[in-house]
């Protein structure tokens, strides 16, 4: 550690002018920017705690928000209180615990200030302001709404028919800007309504936006219609997109993205229809069973008159009755008589079919193909399509069509232009983003590179003598790359340059080629050493010229 600091310290000292005031700028501007990075870092983010503030309000919220400590900004004219990311659930709740905001009506909170005495109309009118306050306010607490105003009517419960009224309300609603209320919000309030007051029934609440538009008639009697007719459109439009979902993904797998379009149309019968059949078929005595048989046998035995009487009550009155003659096929003397009644059960089958809604009515399906795919292909899926909708010669309630035509494609290269500049912006933003940090690791390597290379290749010192033959004027040498240099003899005064003609030059070289020939093996050892250990020589010269 002590080599290294000496040698910066060395490197500092022998350092030029212009590296050392690159050195000490580069370090300022690094300091500053881990300056600037710590402050960007310690800035907290800030939430939204409330919108919409009286400025009384807000005065007691920033001040409540600030004895306990918490980073509080405002916005809107004060009506917008921001606090930090972190602490906004830790803010409500202290804010909750003083009461505050306070902003809304009271509701049932002016129950608690009811004076004495009070009579019980005045007591039914501060009940009922209570109830459209409280109504009020937990309205206001919807998303899209700003502000809301309820009234309600309460009814007369008469014992009387003709004096007898039934409870009404109205709410107005005022919306935030660019908001709107779905069917659903809307139902959800008027039920909301209807369940907060006694006997108020949906048809009697009426809503209406800030500009007087009707937003609920409940006493519209095309209302039920209108549900059923939304809800069939609903479960037509589900169901057709879904088909035409499955449809263009299994063309897309085939022809490819881009080539093909799908339309789908479909008509449900919704109605629950239950049917009820009874069909008698034919009977068959071999397979029908018996369920009651009745035998009758009449036999009469002896002479039998061979003549009767005339007809009428005189033959009646004989003494003698007269039977009329035997028949022809009988035998004289005995007559016989057999009947046989046989019941079967009586084959007949009884249906009871119920239908469920959801029935297709109608479906037509119709496909647009770009015009580069091949006729052979266009009937493939023709086909395809016809045995997936289940179409057949007797049945036009399902329609398939399959037409090729040019496809645009413009929009679709004007969309893959836009995405493409969106992810440009967004790489830009990234780039902003991280550009301190950038800027921050360049200057680091800028520095660590220079320092780097200075305490590689330290500054070179020019070389002084360690040796002078004697003469006139005497012969200096030093130790350099080329092992012993020769150097001008100083002069009486060192500030006047030193001036030697051309002879003298060369017999000073001359003379130390000579010095290098007899020393020849000492040098040679000191140059080795000097290739390999530099920092050696370079210490054992400090210390020599310190001495």
């Amino acid at each position: 550690m002590q080599n290294v600091l000496n040698q910066l310290r060395a490197w500092w000292i022998n350092a030029p002018r212009p590296t050392r005031i690159g050195v000490i700028g580069g370090g300022v501007g690094l300091l500053l920017l881990f300056l600037m990075l710590g402050f960007w870092a310690a800035t907290p983010g800030y939430t939204t705690l409330y919108t919409g503030l009286s400025p009384a309000d807000s005065a007691a919220v920033v001040q409540t928000l600030k004895e306990k400590g918490i980073r509080v900004r405002t916005s809107g004219g004060g009506s917008v209180v921001e606090v930090e990311s972190g602490r906004a659930e830790e803010a409500r709740l202290e804010l909750a615990a003083k009461g505050l905001p306070k902003t809304g009506a009271p509701g049932y909170a002016r129950l608690e200030k009811t004076p004495f005495g009070i009579t019980q109309a005045m007591e039914q009118t501060t009940l009922r302001i209570a109830l459209e306050e409280e109504l009020q306010n937990t309205i206001q607490h919807l998303e899209p709404v700003e502000s809301a105003r309820v009234h309600i009517t309460p009814g007369n419960d008469s014992p009387f028919a003709d004096s007898r009224t039934e409870p009404t309300a109205s709410v107005v609603v005022s919306l935030k800007p660019n908001a709107t209320l779905t069917r659903e919000q809307i139902r959800g309030i008027v039920h909301l309504v209807c369940h907060s007051v006694d006997g108020l029934k949906p048809e009697r609440v009426t809503v209406v936006d800030g500009e007087a538009r009707p937003l609920w008639s409940g006493g519209d009697p095309s209302e039920t219609d209108g549900e059923l007719v939304r809800a069939r459109r609903e479960a037509e439009r589900t169901y057709a997109d879904e088909l035409q979902r499955q449809l263009q993904q299994e063309l897309d797998r085939v022809l490819g993205p881009g080539k093909s379009s799908v339309v789908v149309q479909a008509e449900l019968d919704l109605d629950r229809a239950e049917v009820q059949a009874q069909r008698v078929e034919p009977l068959d005595p071999n397979r029908a069973a018996v369920v009651s048989e009745t035998s009758s046998v009449e036999r009469l035995n002896g002479s039998l008159p061979t003549a009767g009487g005339p007809a009428g009550i005189a033959s009646n009155r004989a003494d003698t009755p007269m039977y009329p003659t035997t028949p022809p096929t009988s035998s004289a003397g005995e007559y016989n008589r057999e009947d046989r009644v046989r019941n079967y059960e009586i084959n007949k089958q009884v249906e009871h079919i119920i239908r469920a809604p959801g029935r297709i009515e109608r479906l037509s399906v119709a496909v647009l193909i770009d015009q580069s795919v091949s006729q052979e292909t266009l009937t493939a899926i023709r086909n395809w399509l016809e045995t997936t909708v289940g179409v057949t010669p007797n049945n036009p309630s399902r329609i398939v069509t399959v037409q090729p035509v040019k496809f645009d494609t413009s929009q679709a290269q004007a969309a893959a232009r836009e995405q493409k500049v969106r992810e440009q912006a967004r790489r830009l933003t990234l780039l902003w983003q991280l550009l301190p940090f950038i800027v921050l690791l360049m200057v680091f390597f800028f520095l660590a590179r220079v320092i780097g290379k200075q305490l590689k290749h330290p500054t070179a010192q020019a070389p002084r003598p360690i040796a002078a033959l004697p003469g006139a004027g005497g012969i200096d040498v030093a130790i350099g790359e080329q092992g012993l240099v020769p150097m001008h003899a100083e002069s009486a005064d060192s500030n006047l340059p030193t001036q030697r003609s051309a002879p003298e030059e060369s017999e000073l070289a001359e003379s130390a080629r000579a010095i290098q020939e007899r020393t020849q093996p000492e040098l040679i050892e000191i140059q080795r050493f000097a290739e390999y250990k530099p920092e050696h020589v370079a210490a054992l010269l400090k210390n020599w010229l310190k001495d």
